[in-house]
């Protein structure tokens, strides 16, 4: 039996410079969380962390709006608000606003607080230094932007927060909660014929993941001028200026377009997934749905999305909500048989880091080689049974990588907790009874 150690004592101050936190709470933070659902994820639990690192009052944090994702959602509208304060009570003290004496100084308006910018990943130190004095002196601080504002290596008690927020506190909301449990039911329904296990596929193939690609398809002139005008309209001039290199076949050569879900079915049925396979399709609009959609379908019969899973009227008050959507998306695939990723970003990682620390690091995720698979769907001359031993090679090396053992012994953590949450996060396994923390959603029996 593993033996799981406990977790660090989160009550305990602990120095990280020469700088005396106070005791008592010493201002309230605000952080701006910018970006899609699992950019957002990453920044809330950021936040808490480094209000434990000032020993401040984390004010919820809003979402800000953005010309691509078009979510006008807020923090309540994705996740359990009063569940997310009422876990991190004892840890990090959470409040829905500012006092009334506090915001009235700035007219009732948190813009009109003065934000502080901090550099990408720093360190704990860097806060205690820079944010804390501000802190002290005006009582509220305002950091906007908050995108991967914080290091990945701090200390013990301070990972614990981001644990505890990313795994408990982090509920979806009850209109999320509810449908995505449908959905869940009844792909496990729809895969009688392999025991209700089913292999969920996060295909990144919409319009605005092929445009950002910059990557070239078969659609020719009319395809590169519809790709232009929305990367202008998306990013304006982001694409043409002059330090901008890009060659688009030497991006595909080199793995980083965005697979066809043409590729992702000629992958699967190489590693040996038959027709028989029941497959989730988490994916926003893809980009000529039915055209390129087709394939697929013909490979994978039994394919599935939200869309097909849900009724009309169910899905209803989720449309024009990409995060909404998203956690949808983020919930089913979470507890499915196989997780497959075709391309990089926030949700895959976030996903693969949250089946791992569910079945402690046990929890099967095929991430290809989309070098070496590019290469091979490229060879005219391959023969079918050559590029089933590719894939089952490919497969195998997929499954070497993915292998998580624990390190007990110190480290200083370069890669992504929120992808690799083991072992810091490990202890919260055996923490649930003691303080009743439990998981965000429970796995299907």
């Amino acid at each position: 039996m593993k033996v799981h150690k406990p977790c660090p004592v989160p009550t305990a101050r602990r120095h990280l410079s020469s700088v005396e936190v106070s005791s008592g709470p010493t201002g309230y933070l605000i952080v701006e969380a910018n970006g899609g659902l699992n950019q957002q994820r990453s920044a809330i639990c950021n936040a808490v962390a480094v209000a434990g690192i000032l020993n401040a009052v984390l004010v919820i944090p809003s979402f800000d709006y953005n010309s691509v994702w078009k979510d006008p959602s807020e923090f309540r509208d994705i996740y359990d608000e009063d569940h997310f304060i009422a876990t991190l009570e004892g840890y990090v003290k959470v409040v829905k606003e500012l006092p009334n004496e506090l915001i009235s100084r700035y007219d009732h308006n948190i813009t009109n607080i003065p934000h502080l910018r901090v550099e990408a990943w720093a360190p704990a130190k860097h806060y205690l230094g820079k944010v804390y004095p501000v802190l002290q002196e005006q009582g509220v601080v305002r950091i906007a932007p908050f995108a991967n504002r914080l290091a990945m290596d701090v200390p013990s008690h301070i990972q614990l927060l981001r644990c505890i927020t990313n795994y408990k506190a982090l509920r979806f909301s009850s209109p999320i909660s509810t449908l995505a449990q449908k959905l869940q039911n009844r792909m496990i329904e729809r895969s009688s014929m392999t025991g209700g296990k089913y292999v969920s596929v996060h295909l990144r193939f919409e319009e605005d993941m092929v445009a950002f690609s910059c990557c070239l398809y078969d659609g020719g002139d009319a395809e590169k001028f519809e790709m232009d005008s929305f990367r202008e309209k998306g990013w304006k001039g982001k694409f043409k200026k002059k330090d901008f290199d890009f060659v688009a076949g030497r991006n595909r050569i080199d793995g980083k377009c965005p697979l066809t879900p043409l590729e992702v079915g000629m992958m699967l049925r190489g590693m040996g997934f038959d027709n028989n396979t029941s497959i989730y399709l988490a994916s926003g609009k893809l980009y000529k749905a039915e055209q390129n959609l087709a394939p697929l379908l013909k490979m994978f019969p039994l394919l599935y999305t939200k869309e097909s899973l849900a009724t009309s009227d169910e899905l209803a008050p989720f449309q024009g909500y990409s995060s909404r959507l998203a956690a949808l998306d983020y919930t089913v695939c979470l507890f499915s048989e196989v997780f497959v990723t075709t391309q990089g970003g926030n949700f895959p990682h976030f996903l693969m880091g949250h089946r791992r620390f569910l079945y402690n690091g046990h929890a099967k995720t095929i991430k290809p080689d989309k070098r070496m698979l590019v290469s091979l769907l490229e060879n005219m001359t391959i023969s079918w049974k050559d590029f089933k031993d590719d894939m089952d090679a490919m497969l195998l090396e997929s499954d070497r990588k993915g292998m998580m053992i624990p390190r007990v012994r110190k480290f200083n953590r370069k890669n992504s907790i929120y992808t690799f949450p083991l072992p810091e996060c490990d202890c919260l396994q055996s923490h649930d009874s003691s303080h009743g923390l439990n998981h965000t959603l429970e796995p299907p029996r």
